[in-house]
């Protein structure tokens, strides 16, 4: 019959992937290594060594992204700080799991590589079973924990029995990684054994955001040495002697606490701008805020802007036409890259969902559910009007700034192809980049302060960009960037927080809330001579209270 190869022929796939069995050196691991590792990754480490130091007996951490995000990297690195032999991270030696866990124990599976999609839909299952049992009862030791780490499982056909299958490899002192595309696919928490594990996580990998591409000095040709960087971690981080900066900015944003007010967070801001920062600081992050947009927030190994610009444009390709269009059955996946090229021409101006359909040529319902797969592959995202309800109109934003590069016309984005400073000037598609760059930062900073979304909104004087809202507590962000700086501070002025609408759950019927947002946020590259000279965000503009916000600090915040 056809087939990709008997149970012998994976296992020996297995060893060799996993060649620290036999005190070898894994290429990929070595490689993996010598990348300065992202906040995901200290992320997963931290929280895994906290349910191991917390004696949680089994775990399945499940982790999604698009195609060539980095979750491979993440694995490989990860399996590099449990192993005993290996010296990685240089950061968090003080957790328990850090060069912990002998070779033995860590059993990785590159599915994808391995050829599991080759085999009819539950032979896959079988195979992946026989070499799990192999390495539990020829390999591990008796002892102790296991890892294991299974990448792209998507190439798995996984329906909700067969997850329940893969749910029964999670043993007693069995601790089991997940990638996939998207969150439905690698979350096993739904299954009807889920009850067999103790913990389940789940955590998207998104495109690099500014803090760590400042923290990783991923190619932005600015000066940051190691000490500055030293700092802005411990600005946010929670092992701080004291109250650390920016986590009481995100925590007294959220309004969810007494602890940390509204007020509290603001004046933080003023006190992080002006007086944790000095002037060379505040100049480098401007800096480099300007250019993160250039760079886009994705690692390569690569330094040839060609080839960087060639391996981002095909990831996305292949995640749109074969990853998500497979997943979700889509019968013309070249629809998902219409609506995204959109997104790049459109880059957050308002649409009509009737032009959308007209342009793409299907029903306002087709349209909806396209718009609903690439939200769900963080590839592009809708914002809604935060005074409607019945929405006949919207504004999409794609997540990745390279992708808004790579999907515009050449006339458009030149002088921007490239990674590094050119001499071209072009306003316009910066003020692009910079807003889409802003509502993809407004949209983490929504998830933290525990928001149900980023809407807008229009006044009679122009638009209040990104509003999270969060029980009647409204944030609303005015962006004023370059060459569009005009009327910033009477939209302020204008905007009704008593405008909103939002249904309960699951139901048409509106929520009765008290709507109130003492301060309205102005996002801006260039800060008003009275703030710069005063050293304080805060101008009290009649009964408004507006907090001037410098760009590279909304973007570090969140």
């Amino acid at each position: 019959m056809l087939g990709t190869g008997s149970a012998e022929e994976f296992i020996g796939d297995a060893e060799h992937h996993n060649q620290w069995w036999s005190d070898e050196t894994s290429p990929e691991l070595s490689q993996a290594i010598d990348l300065t590792p992202r906040s995901d990754f200290h992320r997963v480490l931290k929280t895994t060594n906290t349910h191991y130091t917390d004696s949680v007996e089994n775990l399945v951490y499940a982790i999604h992204g698009q195609t060539g995000i980095g979750k491979t990297t993440l694995l490989h690195q990860l399996i590099a700080a449990l192993l005993s032999t290996t010296d990685f991270p240089h950061q968090n030696t003080e957790l328990e799991l850090v060069s912990a866990i002998e070779p033995r124990q860590i059993l990785y599976i590159p599915l994808e590589d391995s050829l599991y999609q080759l085999e009819r839909a539950g032979d896959d299952i079988n195979r992946l079973n026989q070499v799990i049992d192999y390495f539990q009862t020829h390999v591990a030791p008796r002892q102790g924990h296991t890892f294991i780490l299974l990448d792209d499982v998507q190439a798995l056909d996984l329906d909700e029995d067969r997850k329940a299958e893969l749910l029964d490899i999670v043993d007693e002192n069995t601790y089991v990684f997940l990638t996939g595309i998207v969150k439905s696919q690698v979350d096993l928490s739904t299954t009807e054994s889920a009850d067999s594990v103790e913990e389940f996580e789940l955590w998207p990998i998104l495109p690099m955001k500014f803090i760590d591409t400042v923290q990783i000095g991923a190619g932005l040709g600015i000066d940051f040495d190691d000490e500055f960087r030293t700092r802005l971690e411990q600005y946010q981080s929670s092992d701080l002697d004291g109250p650390s900066p920016i986590r009481t900015i995100r925590s007294g944003l959220s309004g969810a606490t007494s602890e940390t007010t509204l007020d509290t967070a603001v004046e933080t801001l003023s006190e992080l701008c002006f007086n944790i920062f000095d002037a060379d600081d505040r100049n480098n992050l401007h800096d480099a805020a300007r250019a993160y947009l250039r760079t886009g927030g994705t690692l390569h190994q690569t330094d040839d802007p060609s080839i960087r610009n060639e391996l981002s444009k095909s990831h996305f390709l292949l995640f749109l036409y074969k990853e998500l269009a497979k997943y979700y059955s889509i019968q013309q996946p070249e629809n998902l890259h219409r609506l995204s090229s959109i997104a790049a021409t459109n880059a957050g101006e308002e649409l009509q969902y009737t032009a959308l359909s007209d342009q793409i040529g299907v029903d306002r319902r087709t349209v909806d559910s396209y718009l609903d797969v690439l939200d769900e592959g963080i590839a592009v995202t809708e914002s809604h009007d935060y005074s409607l309800r019945r929405y006949r109109r919207t504004r999409l934003y794609l997540r990745n700034p390279r992708h808004l590069v790579l999907l515009s016309q050449r006339q458009e984005h030149h002088g921007f192809e490239g990674y590094e400073q050119q001499d071209t000037l072009n306003h316009e598609f910066e003020y692009k980049l910079a807003r889409t760059v802003a509502f993809d930062h407004a949209k983490r900073l929504a998830f933290t302060v525990g928001a149900n979304d980023v809407e807008y909104t229009e006044t009679k004087s122009g638009l209040v960009d990104y509003i999270l809202h969060r029980n009647g507590h409204v944030l609303p962000f005015i962006f004023s960037y370059h060459p569009h700086t005009g009327n910033a501070e009477t939209i302020a002025e204008e905007f009704t927080p008593e405008s909103g609408q939002h249904t309960k759950s699951d139901s048409e019927e509106l929520q009765e809330l008290d709507y109130q947002a003492p301060y309205r946020f102005i996002i801006t590259d260039s800060l008003p001579k009275e703030v710069r000279e005063d050293e304080s965000l805060i101008v009290e503009n009649g009964d408004t209270n507006i907090c001037y916000l410098p760009y590279w600090l909304f973007c570090l915040i969140c």
